[in-house]
């Protein structure tokens, strides 16, 4: 607002208003600390013209179409509104330079690149989740949850031993991904197996939208369709055609998901292996096979993640190509804290989801996640875990709906009191 002021006043068509401006300039250059939207507005000046004039082109206009804009002078509202961005940046780089010195709170800064941000518009914040997930969220990416080592930090504990492994220090990536004695009690496969679940709701859907469409040979459209008289106009077709991905070229897709408590195993028609992929769809029609590994890791092992898994399957894509099938490997990396991978919702279109589609489900995925995370956070002082059914939450393509959990029917009451 200062910056916007101070180009009001300099521009002012009033003589008297421009002195006063210059006289207030001319006082603020001198000042060596405190910031002030005049001697701000002098510095911009020189970015603000040589970012206008020699602006990259941004439409798909052809080259040399913007030629007489170069030339031509903006106006003031177009200056003003460029010098509050441009601001904006500067600052915004200044605060992300800052963060990256921090040890503790500036760990977000090594893989903001790698994910996709946490919903935090105001319809999530009301209508989502809850206070306390979107707590555990903003927190966990700042490292300040109440761990061990952030509680002896803070002079509330006298050690930072982990209470399940005796780890001497236990952070919180420790906690979410890195425990022995979860790993082995089933704590990370239950997340595990309820983002998969809720992965395989909208995958089902999907399929059985794929397998009823017709499949329609494309060919190119006759040459005379190419040109158009002098005078004339084609007509604009309206003709919405559904979104082209692996999943569209054939319509007897079959969908196989593997669970810790329900086991699959690979086709041995398409290639005898132990192996066994988290989804796995494969089609007679085409002879194609696509494979999805999904991994809940923490957010700064993503691109390490999706490297391990693209090593480890390498063999069996190359078997199965070998066999006169065609195996496509997509690798799906959800981040501990609830923050998703760009990978993943890259891999949703690649399948033939919607991009409103793939935005959703990922959306869910952050909920998903989050959530489960933060039953795990809570439950780093407990040596039992209760929790065997996976969390699955309902209306996985509505964006306008709340989020809710599905819950089993309602016992008889003759099984609750023998319960």
């Amino acid at each position: 607002m200062q910056i916007v002021k101070a180009c009001l006043l300099s521009t002012s068509k009033d003589p008297l208003i421009q002195e006063i401006f210059n006289r207030r300039q001319e006082h603020v250059s001198t000042f060596s600390r405190l910031w002030s939207g005049p001697k701000a507005l002098a510095d911009l000046i020189p970015i603000v013209e040589h970012s206008m004039r020699f602006a990259g082109q941004t439409d798909h206009a052809g080259l040399g179409s913007l030629r007489d804009t170069y030339f031509a002078r903006p106006n003031l509202s177009e200056i003003r509104a460029k010098t509050g961005e441009i601001l904006r940046d500067l600052e915004e780089e200044k605060r992300i330079n800052h963060s990256s010195l921090l040890a503790q709170q500036g760990a977000w800064t090594h893989y903001r690149d790698d994910v996709r941000p946490f919903d935090l518009s105001w319809n999530n914040l009301i209508y989502g989740p809850g206070p306390k997930i979107i707590s555990f969220v903003l927190n966990s990416q700042i490292n300040s949850v109440k761990t061990p080592d952030m509680m002896k930090l803070w002079g509330y504990r006298p050690n930072a031993n982990c209470p399940l492994c005796s780890l001497p220090k236990c952070t919180l990536h420790h906690i979410l991904v890195n425990c022995k004695f979860a790993l082995e009690q089933g704590r990370y496969n239950w997340r595990h197996d309820s983002v998969l679940a809720n992965i395989e709701v909208s995958f089902q859907k999907f399929v059985l939208e794929v397998n009823q469409r017709k499949l329609t040979e494309t060919s190119l459209k006759p040459l005379y369709r190419s040109f158009v008289r002098a005078g004339q106009k084609l007509p604009l077709q309206t003709i919405n055609k559904p979104k082209e991905g692996l999943l569209t070229k054939a319509n007897d897709w079959v969908l196989l998901v593997d669970f810790e408590h329900k086991k699959i195993v690979f086709p041995p028609h398409i290639y005898p292996t132990n192996q066994r992929p988290d989804i796995i769809f494969w089609s007679r029609m085409s002879r194609s096979v696509i494979l999805l590994e999904l991994t809940c890791c923490a957010e700064e092992g993503v691109k390490a993640a999706q490297l391990r898994k693209q090593v480890r399957y390498h063999e069996l894509v190359e078997n199965v190509n070998a066999n006169n099938w065609n195996a496509t490997l997509l690798t799906i990396e959800v981040g501990a804290r609830g923050l998703i991978g760009n990978g993943t919702w890259r891999a949703f279109l690649k399948l033939g989801l919607s991009s409103q589609s793939a935005t959703s489900l990922c959306k869910t995925l952050s909920v998903v996640v989050a959530r489960c995370s933060y039953a795990i956070c809570l439950a780093q002082d407990s040596l039992t875990w209760s929790h065997n059914t996976d969390l699955v939450l309902t209306d996985l393509f509505h964006s306008d709906s709340t989020p809710t959990i599905s819950q089993p029917p309602a016992a008889s009451p003759s099984e609750d009191n023998s319960k």
